[in-house]
């Protein structure tokens, strides 16, 4: 039952979705701590995670061609929205150990 409820969510490669998944949301939270810690605040994490949502399920996908396989590259559980995360991620993880935050 739960293997459906999945699929029903994630699509055919349920595997891909959720690492793509994870690997976002792990590198997002080095982004929103960054800012967190050097802002004081946790209102930029909030504008960050707000933005990011509309911009990821609202604007981009109304910008983009849709093709067989676009599934797996764009969109919220996308490879390509991982890899940028990922990059900025490890970015702002950098430059935190560098400032010590």
């Amino acid at each position: 039952m739960s293997r459906f409820l999945l699929q029903v969510h994630y699509g055919e490669n349920v595997i891909l979705e959720l690492t793509t998944f994870y690997v976002v949301i792990v590198s997002m939270s080095f982004i929103m701590t960054y800012y967190t810690f050097k802002s004081k605040s946790l209102w930029p994490a909030v504008i960050f995670h707000a933005v990011s949502n509309v911009y990821i399920q609202k604007i981009l996908p109304e910008l983009t061609i849709k093709n067989e396989g676009t599934e797996h590259w764009l969109g919220e559980n996308g490879i390509m929205f991982a890899i940028v995360t990922c990059v900025f991620g490890i970015y702002f993880w950098r430059k935190a150990i560098k400032e010590k935050l």
